[in-house]
């Protein structure tokens, strides 16, 4: 009975079942049944056990996705039952096979060879550890080539590269060498990769794609930060354990503590403020993932996530209650908006509100910019930050956005309308302390108005020099003198807008 289960599958691909209208379905089946094989254990001989793992490997590189997550599946299983015994010669090639398709010219390769590094036992992975992350880690991030940058290549890479993580983190001995090496590589060099595929905006034609990254990156970024905190738990536990019955002082503990600590204060910051400015973005499903995201790291019962800056006021902005519809502009922006009063993340936050509130979508828009409006003119809110009032630190995260994208229309753009509506709503005007801000924006905004074609972004740059030439001051000269420049456009309705203006 097992010889005539092993030769099943030799014999589909001899009758060549994988053609025509149903050969899709079969790919399927297969790798199904060869999925069983492996739990039940059948007896192959060699040649059979080659024929099934370039089955799967063709299957793994296949354009359906539903025909590679089921050759996944079968890998799971097929390569601890008959490879992991084979001998190290084996797991090499099988390694260096997948990490090779991650380079591969074509892009269903590259989402296959992600997923199949994901699923490899402790075995294999011990191996070659290093290599995987890393090439995991480079493949996370947008390709510089824009000739084909394959989202779903990424997100299947930040899939596999969180569970290569779990895997060795969940054998590996914490002690030993190479267990110290693993965990801070993922603090040096997994960590900021991940912060840089939260970072992935990616549009083709079928919308925005990159969300789709970001949306894997925060659930690895999540789970991540738990794999640091359990081995910090673990290794403060043993730290005192390892002394000589002496009684450490209260400064010896603080040291061993810090001095154990992965998960520090940086990343704490970097990680609530990559994921508060997707709770405050335009896209409703992110910014609910975002925040239920936030609401899992502060309030986690089995692993307490410490050194987080501004616990306290991030626990009474999202409270550990799940009948709040975050998805809800008018929900979540009001709540949200108050995280500009935390000086550490206002700036990533703002970066992520401005695409609310100067996008194109009218609700959403009104939503955002009633919240932020609300949030400047509430006087019970107080920020201890030397006295400066929320409009000035607004006024500085504001240009500081200005600065760090500059020629990124996607963020300056909504950036300048997000200005212009403030203007219009005398956030910005006549009260003092602001000649600094008006002066720092006109010389932000020549170079970013210079050469562009972009009728919104123009239109609302020669708003905001039209409100600040106003001002009767240097800064207002200088403003109008940027407008007069833009009499000869090229665009009749520039330099008619520049008259109402």
């Amino acid at each position: 009975m097992q010889r005539g289960l092993s030769g099943i599958v030799p014999a589909i691909e001899k009758a060549r079942l994988y053609r025509g209208k149903g050969g899709e379905i079969m790919r399927s089946a297969v790798s199904r049944f060869i999925a069983c094989i492996s739990m039940a254990a059948i007896s192959l001989n060699e040649k059979t056990k080659r024929s099934l793992v370039e089955t799967l490997n063709e299957n793994l590189k296949h354009p359906n996705s539903q025909i590679q997550c089921a050759a996944v599946d079968a890998l799971k299983h097929f390569i601890p039952t008959y490879l992991v015994s084979a001998g190290e010669k084996i797991a090499n090639d099988v390694i260096s096979k997948y990490v090779t398709l991650l380079d591969d010219p074509n892009v269903a390769a590259r989402r296959g060879g992600a997923l199949a590094l994901g699923i490899l036992p402790y075995e294999f992975l011990l191996l070659k550890w290093m290599p995987v992350m890393s090439k995991l880690c480079s493949s996370c991030t947008i390709e510089d080539k824009a000739d084909d940058p394959d989202a779903e290549a990424r997100v299947n890479s930040v899939r596999g590269l969180i569970l290569v993580c779990e895997t060795l983190t969940s054998n590996v001995d914490q002690s030993s060498d190479i267990g110290e090496s693993v965990y801070a590589y993922i603090k040096v060099e997994v960590m900021p990769a991940l912060f840089r595929a939260l970072d992935d905006y990616a549009v083709d034609n079928r919308g925005d794609v990159g969300s789709w990254v970001r949306e894997a990156a925060m659930d690895a970024l999540e789970r991540c930060t738990f794999i640091l905190c359990k081995r910090d738990a673990v290794a403060v536990r043993a730290a005192p354990a390892a002394e000589d019955e002496s009684e450490p002082s209260d400064m010896d503990a603080n040291a061993i503590s810090t001095t154990c600590q992965l998960f520090d204060s940086a990343i704490a910051q970097g990680l609530v403020a990559g994921i508060a400015k997707q709770a405050v973005e335009k896209i409703d499903k992110i910014r609910e993932i975002a925040v239920r995201t936030l609401q899992r790291i502060l309030y986690n019962q089995e692993q307490f996530v410490p050194s987080i800056p501004y616990r306290k006021l991030l626990e009474e902005i999202i409270p550990n209650n799940s009948d709040l519809e975050w998805a809800v502009p008018t929900v979540s922006y009001p709540r949200l908006v108050k995280i500009l009063q935390a000086s550490c993340y206002s700036k990533p936050v703002l970066s992520g509100l401005v695409i609310s509130t100067g996008g194109l979508q009218e609700s959403l828009r009104k939503a955002s910019t009633s919240a932020l409006v609300g949030y400047l003119q509430d006087s019970s809110i107080n920020i201890d930050d030397k006295g400066k009032s929320r409009e000035y630190l607004l006024s500085h995260d504001i240009l500081w956005v200005l600065q760090r994208y500059q020629k990124c229309d996607r963020v300056i753009t909504p950036t300048l309308k997000t200005i212009e509506t403030l203007l219009s709503k005398q956030v910005f005007l006549n009260k003092e302390g602001h000649g600094d801000f008006y002066s720092e924006l006109v010389n932000l905004l020549g170079p970013e108005l210079k050469g562009s074609k972009d009728f919104t972004k123009l239109c609302a740059g020669l708003s905001i020099l039209g409100y600040i030439s106003s001002q009767l001051d240097g800064t207002g000269t200088k403003a109008f003198s940027q407008l007069l420049v833009f009499l000869g456009h090229r665009y009749p309705k520039v330099t008619f807008d520049i008259f109402l203006a």
